[in-house]
């Protein structure tokens, strides 16, 4: 994070739909908790803060249909309450929505023009799964030329702590352990 000048910052908050929560049960209710407290931060850390996650009218939108049969289908539909936000997080004011359709919330989406066009630099990403849409989504935010941050207090996985753990290992063997911030380190930064 840097502190001497203000850099245009953008939260990315990854797959915290109804359904795919319901499928976490490591560090759930502390992950949303956090997600919550950075979107609702008082004092600007973040100039935008966006709502990425698999919302699909048709099965041939996502590759994910390959190894999911049930994608677009009785998953991931756009419009059900599944593929909702969790409750927690739908009163965070002016949250911008970005429909996700792979792994990465860039992969075949709008998610780049939004940050463009908001002159985002800096990229914190939250959210689930630390091993994979997570992982995928910071590669691709580090592909794009963002400085990038994993708040690592505010992701899981639904696969449990050990897959969670292998993330995290994998996020630092692929960008060092600068990735990594906590929710701790951006409130002590806005002051």
């Amino acid at each position: 994070m840097s502190n001497n000048t203000k850099n245009h910052r953008a939260l990315i908050i990854v797959d915290m739909s109804v359904e795919q929560m319901s499928a976490v049960s490591y560090n759930a209710k502390p992950v949303v908790s956090n997600c919550r407290k950075l979107a609702l931060n008082n004092n600007g850390f973040f100039d935008l803060v966006v709502d990425s996650k698999l919302w699909l009218e048709r099965p041939e939108e996502s590759s994910l249909s390959w190894v999911y049969p049930e994608t677009a289908t009785t998953m991931f539909v756009a419009g059900s309450e599944g593929a909702s936000l969790v409750p927690e997080l739908r009163t965070i004011p002016n949250l911008v929505f970005v429909k996700k359709n792979n792994y990465s919330c860039f992969a075949k989406s709008e998610l780049l023009q939004v940050l463009r066009r908001a002159c985002i630099e800096e990229v914190y990403i939250c959210g689930i799964n630390t091993d994979y849409c997570v992982f995928a989504t910071t590669m691709a935010s580090f592909e794009n030329q963002f400085r990038t941050f994993v708040v690592e207090d505010a992701v899981t996985t639904n696969r449990g702590k050990e897959a969670h753990e292998e993330g995290l290992r994998n996020l630092e063997r692929h960008f060092s352990s600068k990735v990594f911030v906590t929710t701790q380190d951006i409130a002590s930064s806005e002051e």
